[in-house]
């Protein structure tokens, strides 16, 4: 059926990504459509590199009001809209779509927002926090001039360094942005942030165990169906940390914000994070 059928007064939202059979955001978008009162029908769809494109542009061209993108195509998703938000601009990275009532369509990215409200909740950050990064894939594009704007020192590490490279010289004109390194003079970090997908490969991202201390806030984007830690958080404990969390707080943030930009209301999100644990 044509998803575009003037008999039905929804709306239609979806996840295009790969993985997305794990993905909590049908759940938690479920629960923001009874408590804004508008009806929206949230959907995954596995893509491949193949077909993400295509499927994307039919969805719209179906009726299809917006979407989330998620790994691995937030920053080959950058080509899709016509409009951007300044975030979207900075970050190079897309994670929501918005079909506009002039029929164009408005790239935006809620992941940094989602993360800053998250760390902020969780009482993780402070200005002048200093952050280790682990990743520089397109999640990292997401979060990093958030994290500049908090007055962050962020350190990036990751395992192809030329691209963690090409991530600092992206950012360095918006703050305190420097490449890891065993070299580097900070060795007492007061948050780690895992934004690499090892954690749905069930594995945990290569980095110095010495960085980590009992008072180090350990912070994973990922996050486990199964409300069991994730193998980076799993490695942090063990190593000693007291503090350390999963990145379910910020999924239902940046789905929040997500929503916002669709519908032009914002769920409570404490509630909803409170509701999904």
């Amino acid at each position: 059926m044509n998803i575009n059928d003037s008999t039905k007064k929804i709306s239609y939202i979806a996840l295009f990504g790969n993985p997305v059979n794990h993905s909590l955001s049908p759940l938690i978008h479920s629960n923001f459509s009874k408590e804004i009162k508008i009806n929206y029908n949230y959907n995954s769809f596995l893509c491949t590199k193949s077909n993400f494109f295509t499927k994307v542009a039919n969805f719209f061209k179906n009726g299809g009001s917006g979407c989330n993108i998620t790994v691995p195509f937030k920053r080959k998703s950058f080509v899709i809209p016509n409009k951007y938000t300044k975030i979207a601009k900075i970050s190079g990275s897309i994670n929501t779509l918005v079909k506009l009532s002039d029929r164009n369509v408005l790239g935006d990215n809620t992941d940094g927002m989602g993360l800053i409200f998250d760390l902020k909740r969780l009482k993780y950050i402070k200005k002048q926090s200093r952050v280790l990064l682990l990743g520089s894939g397109g999640a990292a594009y997401s979060i990093i001039y958030h994290l500049l704007q908090e007055k962050c020192f962020v350190f990036v590490l990751n395992r192809t360094v030329s691209k963690a490279v090409k991530l600092v010289d992206r950012f360095k004109i918006f703050g305190n942005i420097f490449l890891f390194s065993t070299n580097t003079f900070i060795n007492n970090f007061d948050i780690i942030i895992n934004v690499t997908s090892c954690s749905l490969f069930n594995q945990s991202p290569d980095f110095p165990k010495n960085l980590v201390f009992p008072d180090t806030r350990c912070y994973d984007i990922s996050y486990s169906k199964k409300r069991i830690l994730t193998p980076f958080l799993l490695l942090c404990k063990s190593l000693g940390s007291k503090y350390i969390s999963d990145g379910l707080g910020m999924l239902v943030a940046q789905a929040a914000y997500s929503c916002y930009s669709w519908f032009n209301i914002l769920p409570n999100i404490k509630k909803n994070i409170d509701l999904i644990r």
